[in-house]
């Protein structure tokens, strides 16, 4: 393989478009990248995705992980497809552990029908305030890790179990923060032990279950002082978080994808190309990155200018190559796709949420 495709495999992309034009295509062809993400703005129709998808399968030459972010409620990239997913709020509301199960086989249905393979999901951050506005708003499963512990780890489980693979977030914990990470850089003053007693038990618990295994987890853009001290790091970007913390101290041999590097907790003081070196410097396997085309080739392009220069080393590409094929091996297939399978999910979908309701 060539060090261009070597590098290209260390990026998870976003695209343009709805559909494989000239300028998508050109994209996928040079970078040839390890992971491709859908957000809503490439999301139309249950027809439109299975095209997407299947076109982005033939153009790479190594089989891609293929993601969305659908963890229902505020963030339902399919609801325009399918009937609305329970919102994490009611989840909570219900506490019921094997709803929570049963909601990750209907996802993992759901998304290898349209040709997915991984979520972007569950959201492991903890609540501290419910109403503090830093994106998470109604996304919370819970304020005790126990409870996020149990529904988190039913749903992976559900949704692991049908040929998807679950990615945790947040790493290390973005309940405490006050900030949207998508404007600015929160900063988390917890210490090391109050992360320990709180934030990160999701994360050690799902690390070592034997039906619900967390395998990949997403880096989140705060300063953590207690790692990091005074300097203004994001997480995603930090040796003692992803190296430290996440690989040595909590023994993690999985994936690790940094959350979107054209945020503004990252572009208000680096470009996301310096910002990708730094994460795989740090520990990550994928960067994630969904700006404009252009942006997407300049960050490549800075990546394979370090792997020329001896920046990105032989030792970083085989860390995280390990870890991807380990994670790549473990998906299933896309499901064939069938109209009459989506009538089907809506209806699975609807009764799942008036169960819920019933239940409060």
């Amino acid at each position: 393989m060539q060090i261009e495709h070597k590098i290209g495999q260390l990026l998870f992309i976003g695209l343009p478009t709805t559909h494989v034009d000239h300028a998508t295509r050109e994209l996928l062809e040079q970078i040839q990248p390890g992971g491709v993400l859908l957000d809503k703005a490439n999301i139309e129709s249950a027809e439109q995705v299975v095209a997407l998808t299947t076109e982005i399968r033939a153009i790479l030459k190594v089989p891609p992980l293929l993601a969305v972010d659908q963890e229902g409620g505020r963030v339902d990239r399919l609801r325009d497809i399918l009937s609305p997913m329970p919102s994490a709020d009611l989840l909570r509301s219900s506490g019921d552990a094997a709803t929570a199960s049963r909601l990750g086989e209907i996802t993992a249905e759901a998304l290898r029908l349209l040709g997915f393979n991984m979520n972007f999901a569950p959201v492991l951050d903890l609540a501290t305030d419910d109403a503090a506005d830093n994106g998470l708003r109604g996304r919370y499963l819970g304020s005790a890790p126990g409870h996020v512990i149990a529904l988190a780890g039913t749903y992976l489980e559900g949704l692991q179990r049908n040929g998807v693979i679950g990615v945790g977030k947040h790493f290390p914990g973005l309940g405490a923060t006050t900030v949207d990470s998508h404007a600015a850089l929160p900063q988390v003053k917890l210490s090391r032990e109050e992360l320990k007693e709180r934030d990160l038990l999701p994360y050690l618990e799902m690390f070592s279950k034997i039906n619900s295994r967390l395998v990949a987890v997403m880096i989140g853009h705060a300063h953590y002082a207690a790692y990091d001290g005074a300097a203004a790091l994001p997480a995603s970007i930090s040796k003692n978080i992803v190296n430290g913390l996440l690989r040595e101290e909590l023994g993690f041999k999985g994936l690790a994808i940094t959350d979107d590097l054209t945020m503004g907790a990252i572009t208000a003081t680096r470009s996301s190309g310096e910002a990708a070196l730094l994460a795989i410097e740090a520990g990550v396997d994928l960067a994630l990155t969904c700006g404009a085309p252009e942006q997407i080739f300049a960050t490549w392009q800075t990546m394979v200018e370090a792997a020329n220069n001896g920046r990105i080393t032989k030792t970083h590409i085989s860390r995280a190559f390990d870890h991807i094929a380990r994670i790549k091996a473990m998906v299933s297939p896309p499901l064939p796709f069938q109209e009459d399978t989506i009538p089907r999910l809506r209806d699975a979908i609807a009764e799942l949420n008036l169960s819920m309701q019933n239940s409060q």
